[in-house]
Formats: structure tokens, C-alpha cells, sequence
């Protein structure tokens, strides 16, 4: 039968943010399942957490450990098991006693069982229900046994048909003693099933609940993702300043070849208008936007080796070839066309030519201002 999210009712009952708190846990673990691929849960699921039965055959204790790669079983004598014994058996299979989890088989004689009705929306409430169980139905006192809860059936309209298994704490540790443990000693008690395995009633320690290693596999492969992740982006960043830091290096080893060129009789002028020269478009129309009045507006404008020209409309057309050529960025402004009003515009059409003083100087670094 299925255990039921019930662990031992100590005295004191449980607190309530730590119920809470494994309830949603055991959510988004098993929200986490539903969206994991199934390939990928068969690969975190490759080392479940060995589960250990041990229980007396006549002179001996048996021990059989259940696990992913089959069965290992194996008898102590009587005399000679105990915690040491198992660990060291454990130990022999390559399992600590912190990875296994220890159920003991006791006789089903030492429980008093009782069945309950629960529903499915009160099982966050179970273990208050169980202990007033105790109370009021039971000759017990909570500080005197042990006691769980198990799923004995099926859910039918909510309801969930359970046993309730309550053991006095000095019967069961006489039955642990037999066997050379006590209660410190193990996870869980177990009785016999139907089909001859075991089946854990009441628990101690629910790793397998709290701490599945598909779940650590998970949390470990994320941890492993994130630091994968931090450290491609600082070397993504290291490499992008690194590239940054040769493009500012090729610049001044430029700068400082420019100036010994000044000094060894190249014209820095020369150089000056060499990179004026390689203004583009957006720097003329920037140039343009800013030295045309308010009432001109082009049509047209191109530019090609260092000559623009620009047609439009303008209130004062025979005005723009001087505010033009005033510019530092222009010379040589010429009309193209003759000026000619325009009766749908209401404004003159101009057409006018010039050229970019950086690349008149390109062409002739060496001859007189003003020459073309």
C-alpha cells in the first residue's frame, strides 16, 4: 500500500510552516516532473535511493538491499548484527548509511489498526485529525506511541480510505532490539505485504520524500548551468573589452604616426582635410538643417565626389547661394538654374551647386585657397 505524506506524530504535534513548507516542496517537485521530458526523468532516476529490509530468520538477520542495478541479499547471525554490522555491510556495497534508507520488518501483531474516511481537501489537516483520533477514540497517550497513516484504497467523491497504524514505542523498540537496533538506528517500520514484500507504515525519516536524487540531480545540474552561464559572460565581456582596448591602441599608434609625419615635413593640413573629406551624407544634411531658414524646403539633393546639389523652393532663393557659401563645410555656391517662381508653391524654385571644402582640399593639398 502507498504511505500517505504522514510522518511520526512526536509529542508537541508538527509545526505548521514546516508542514507547509514540505507541502510545497512535494508541489513543484512534482510540477517539475510533469514538465521534464520522461528520457530525462529514466536519466536522473538512474540512482534511486537504496532501500534496505532487514528482519530475523530464525538464528540470523537478513538483509536485502533494493535498488536500480537488482537485489543484494545477505544473513548476519544473530549475535554478531547490530548498527556497526549493517554499516559495515552497506559499506561492503558501496553505500553509506546516509544514502540508504533502513525498514525493519516487525509482526503486524504489534499494531492496533484502525480505519478511517478522509477527505482528499483535509489532508493538510491530517495529522491534527489523527492525533484527535488518539484522544478521544484511543486508551493512548501520544507521548507513549508511535502511530501513522497509510492509503488503504481507492478515492471515491474526494473521500480516501485510510488505515490508521498505531504502535506502543516500548513494543516496538523490544522488537528492535531483537534485531540489534533501535529506533535511532532506522527510517521507518515496516510490516509484510501481500506479495511478500514490505510495506513501511510508519516513518522517522522520509528521505526519499524530502531529498529524491533525481530532484538533487536536477538542482545540481542548474547550479552547474548558472555558473556555466556567469562565467561565458565574463569572458564574453573580457573579449569584447579586450577588442575595444586594440581598437583605442591602433588609434593612437595612428595618431602618433600622424604627428611624426607633421614633424618630418608632411603638410598636417593636408591630413586634416583628408578626414574632413570623408564627411558623409548625414553630415551634409546635418550642415543643410542648420544653415537654411525656416521657409526653404529640397526636393532633391545629391551628392557625388565631393559635389552636392540641391534643389527646392525658398521665399528668398537668390539669399541661399551667400548663406551657403559662408558655411565652413561648403564653397564655390553657384546657381545651376535660373531662378523661377512657382505659382502652386508660391515660392522661387532654385537649383544650386557646390562642393565640400574637405574634398577640394583632398584633391589639392598644396594649391592656393579658393582654387578648384
Amino acid at each position: 500500500m502507498p504511505v500517505a505524506d504522514v510522518s511520526v506524530a512526536r509529542a508537541g504535534g508538527f509545526h505548521v510552516l514546516t508542514a507547509w513548507g514540505k507541502s510545497f516542496a512535494q508541489w513543484w517537485l512534482s510540477g517539475l516532473r510533469g514538465a521534464v521530458p520522461p528520457h530525462w526523468l529514466e536519466w536522473a532516476d538512474g540512482e534511486g535511493t537504496p532501500t534496505v529490509t532487514v528482519w530475523r530468520d530464525g538464528d540470523c538477520v537478513a538483509c536485502r538491499m533494493a535498488s536500480p542495478t537488482g537485489p543484494v541479499e545477505t544473513r548476519i547471525p544473530l549475535q554478531h548484527f547490530g548498527a556497526a554490522a549493517l554499516e559495515k555491510w552497506l559499506a561492503e556495497q558501496g553505500v553509506t548509511r546516509q544514502q540508504a534508507i533502513v525498514e525493519p520488518l516487525v509482526s503486524r501483531d504489534l499494531f492496533f489498526l484502525r480505519e478511517l474516511n478522509v477527505p482528499r481537501a483535509a489532508f493538510g489537516a491530517l495529522p491534527n485529525i489523527l492525533e484527535q483520533e488518539i484522544l478521544r477514540r484511543t486508551p493512548f497517550q501520544l507521548s507513549e506511541i508511535w502511530h501513522a497513516a497509510t492509503i488503504a484504497g481507492e478515492e471515491a467523491n474526494g473521500v480516501v480510505a485510510m488505515c490508521h497504524w498505531i504502535v506502543r514505542r516500548d513494543r516496538a523498540e523490544a522488537a528492535l532490539s531483537e534485531l540489534g537496533l533501535t529506533s535511532r538506528d532506522v527510517d521507518c517500520l515496516a510490516v509484510g505485504g501481500a506479495d511478500g514484500g514490505s510495506v513501511p507504515v510508519i516513518t522517522f525519516r522520509a528521505k526519499s520524500e524530502e531529498d529524491p536524487p533525481w530532484a538533487l540531480r536536477a538542482v545540481r545540474l542548474l547550479a552547474a548551468a548558472a555558473l556555466g552561464t556567469v562565467l561565458l559572460g565574463l569572458i564574453v565581456f573580457e573579449w569584447s573589452q579586450a577588442s575595444v582596448a586594440g581598437q583605442i591602441e591602433t588609434a593612437l599608434v595612428e595618431a602618433r604616426r600622424g604627428a611624426q609625419s607633421g614633424r618630418d615635413g608632411i603638410d598636417p593640413a593636408a591630413r586634416l582635410f583628408a578626414m574632413k573629406a570623408e564627411v558623409g551624407v548625414l553630415g551634409v544634411w546635418d550642415e543643410l538643417s542648420r544653415i537654411l531658414p525656416d521657409h526653404t524646403f529640397l526636393t532633391e539633393t545629391r551628392l557625388a565626389d565631393g559635389k552636392v546639389t540641391l534643389s527646392g523652393f525658398s521665399a528668398d532663393a537668390a539669399r541661399l547661394v551667400r548663406i551657403i557659401d559662408q558655411s565652413p563645410m561648403f564653397s564655390g555656391a553657384t546657381l545651376a538654374a535660373a531662378i523661377t517662381p512657382d505659382a502652386n508653391e508660391r515660392k522661387d524654385r532654385f537649383s544650386i551647386t557646390f562642393k565640400l571644402r574637405g574634398a577640394r582640399a583632398v584633391r589639392s593639398p598644396g594649391s592656393p585657397r579658393g582654387s578648384s
